[in-house]
């Protein structure tokens, strides 16, 4: 555990070290190169038994390189028994035609996709942007970025499209999202928040919103069945379930949390302009979290969601974000400072509790490097696990 978290340390170091510059594009573009190469050089060389679900993308790829019929073919041919989304197949398939046939490829290419997309996404977000990796790391949400390699990918497409949400330009935003989903279909439950966006913001809409997803969750295998997927792995996992997920109710309780911090703040500065895509989205992760106790994967949508919460905590806490439009950035400084180090203290204590008591939500630990040099790999040591 202690490499694990010497490597946030190494974070909180840049962000320290980027005070040090007089010019404030030099302290950012710093942080960005800096966080950039940790980010690649922890998740990008990291071996297969690291992450669930490397050995599987691994295996996968392994697997692939061995069918010269596959190789000789277009790149563009669609393949159902792959399980794998469209454009997932075709990055997969120029890789090890184009590229390289080395397994590991798909690791290091994921990983270098998924690390300038978070770089960018933070560096559009805040100039902290050590720091709000830092929280990012802390809270898992990067480990499930870079575990779940088909639906990180889709991400990206989400981060490109949200700011065209904000704007109200359906067309560009509608066009991103259908590109995602050729990664991962979940992306297309994205869609479902422009429709929320025209909702106005009062008690009345957040009751009726939040209510309606609590109805869903006590119908939600009833829904799954009349829609013909009750014979799908998610449906048949979940209906297999006979524990009580605590963890999803404990990642529900923590984003109610932030986002009772950020509407707590919001009052207190008198901030006068509220951004309607922000406060919906916080509403649908809400409502994903509350139908997820009952079918657990869909905790995979809020893969997309929580990092705008995050860095929506982030940017009220953070005392020199710029709240220029509102009259606000220097107000509440002592309280804004003391909730980002407490909920700091909170996500790296919840950390060390997963490391310590849950390591398989993550296989993070023992920690090691990819060998190159050793031509066997246990590649599927999880699959069925």
């Amino acid at each position: 555990m202690g490499i694990i978290f010497l490597y946030f340390a190494l974070f909180l170091g840049v962000h320290f070290l980027s005070k040090q510059f007089k010019r404030p594009g030099a302290a950012r573009l710093f942080q960005l190169i800096t966080c950039f190469i940790l980010l690649f050089g922890f998740f990008g060389f990291r071996d297969i038994t690291v992450l669930n679900d490397t050995p599987h993308y691994y295996g996968s790829y392994y697997q692939l390189t061995r069918q010269h019929n596959y190789i000789d073919s277009s790149i563009f041919v669609y393949r159902l028994m792959l399980n794998f989304e469209y454009g997932y197949q075709v990055v997969q398939h120029f890789l090890i035609k184009y590229i390289s046939k080395e397994p590991f490829t798909i690791i290091i290419f994921s990983s270098l996709i998924i690390s300038w997309g978070n770089a960018r996404f933070i560096s559009s977000q805040t100039r902290n942007i050590a720091l709000a990796l830092l929280m990012l790391l802390l809270s898992g949400i990067l480990f499930d970025q870079y575990c779940l390699i088909r639906q990180s990918f889709a991400l990206m497409f989400f981060y490109i499209a949200f700011p065209y949400l904000q704007q109200d330009r359906w067309k560009p935003y509608t066009l991103l999202v259908l590109l995602a989903s050729l990664f991962h279909l979940s992306a297309l439950v994205m869609l479902i928040l422009p429709l929320m966006q025209r909702l106005k913001i009062c008690k009345r809409n957040v009751f009726l919103v939040l209510g309606s997803a609590l109805f869903f969750s006590f119908l939600v295998y009833e829904m799954f069945s009349l829609l013909g997927l009750s014979e799908t792995k998610y449906f048949i996992m979940n209906i297999k379930r006979n524990t009580f997920p605590v963890a999803a109710l404990l990642d529900g309780s923590l984003m109610l949390l932030l986002i009772l911090c950020c509407l707590y703040l919001y009052n207190k500065m008198g901030i006068q302009k509220p951004d309607k895509t922000v406060f919906w989205t916080g509403m649908f992760g809400l409502c994903v979290c509350i139908i997820t106790p009952s079918f657990l994967s869909f905790f995979r949508l809020n893969v997309y969601i929580w990092p705008f919460i995050y860095m929506t905590f982030f940017k009220f806490t953070d005392t020199t974000s710029d709240l220029t439009y509102t009259g606000a950035q220097h107000q509440c400084i002592a309280l804004r400072q003391q909730m980002l180090v407490t909920i700091l203290i909170i996500l790296a204590i919840r950390m060390a509790i997963i490391l310590t008591f849950r390591n398989e939500w993550y296989h993070l630990i023992p920690y090691s490097f990819y060998d190159f040099s050793d031509r066997f790999h246990n590649y599927n040591m999880y699959w069925e696990k």
